[in-house]
């Protein structure tokens, strides 16, 4: 009899063993995934730095979030602008939508707060902002994106929506300005003012300066027109770019003190590498934007 029960004990255990590598063989909404935790009112899942960012709007409440860049998402994203009717229930607002492609290998179960999914089972279109913690008996998940307001904002509304979803095209980056000294690029913090602006209009195209040394501690060059300008009485450093006489471009490798309109400011110079690139004669400097 002794031996009968150590024998079930055994079996047990190894029952137990093996459901648990079962579970834990499952993939999970948290896998791999980028998470905050610091701000539990805050979707978990941090967005992806490269998501298409898009709008849905439930009525007059309108609900920004990032796509990924998975198979079902980038079909989505092709659709836009699209409708679709959505429903509140529990931890979620859903609604069947049509059938979209996925990556059986996405699949995964449960969620994170603020996720945009696409269940394969339904299929369903869904937006998950609560239960995070309880998530994880529910499969045939695959996440496309994230919410990135408060949860509380999509957790307030009640009811049926029939959601507008488009792209988020309210805050579309300027594009960057890259600047070359000789065949060197040095990276540029540029200033957010009007004379930025049109500069970088005048990039769009490549603009190269022909600069000349001047007072032993600066290069000028003609940008070859007038550029707005708002001089102030300015204290300039090593690596600073200012505009002078609303014609001119100014970098520095010392220090002067006069009127310009600032530019921007080289940071991944050090004064004594800003000094050896432009206190040697004259350089050329090229403009261009990506």
């Amino acid at each position: 009899m002794k031996r009968m029960i150590k024998l079930l004990a055994v079996l047990m255990a190894l029952s137990l063993c093996l459901t648990a590598s079962a579970e834990t063989g499952r993939r999970l909404a948290k896998d791999g995934a980028q998470m905050q935790t610091e701000d539990p009112s805050m979707p978990t899942r941090l967005p992806p730095e490269n998501g298409t960012r898009i709008l849905l709007h439930f009525g007059d409440t309108v609900i920004p979030g990032v796509l990924n860049d998975s198979e079902t998402a980038r079909v989505l994203i092709e659709k836009l602008p699209y409708t679709q009717h959505m429903s509140r229930y529990s931890h979620d607002f859903c609604g069947v939508t049509e059938d979209l492609p996925y990556n059986a290998e996405e699949e995964h179960y449960g969620w994170l707060n603020g996720d945009i999914d696409y269940a394969t089972d339904a299929p369903y279109f869904t937006i998950l902002f609560e239960d995070q913690d309880a998530s994880e008996i529910y499969g045939n998940q695959v996440n496309i994106g994230v919410i990135t307001c408060p949860l509380e904002e999509i957790a307030a509304l009640q009811g049926s929506y029939d959601v507008l979803i488009e792209l988020d095209e309210s805050e579309t980056e300027e594009p960057q300005m890259l600047m070359t000294i000789n065949d060197t690029p040095v990276t540029v913090a540029w200033e957010e003012n009007e004379s930025v602006s049109a500069l970088r209009e005048l990039a769009q195209n490549g603009l190269t300066i022909q600069m000349s040394m001047y007072g032993g501690f600066e290069q000028v060059g003609a940008i070859g027109q007038r550029l707005p300008s708002h001089d102030v009485q300015t204290d300039t450093s090593s690596g600073d770019i200012v505009l002078y006489s609303s014609n001119q471009l100014v970098v520095f490798y010392g220090s002067n003190s006069w009127a310009y309109t600032r530019l921007g400011h080289v940071t991944d110079k050090t004064p004594e590498e800003m000094r050896a690139l432009l206190s040697s004669g004259d350089v050329t400097i090229t403009l261009s934007v990506k």
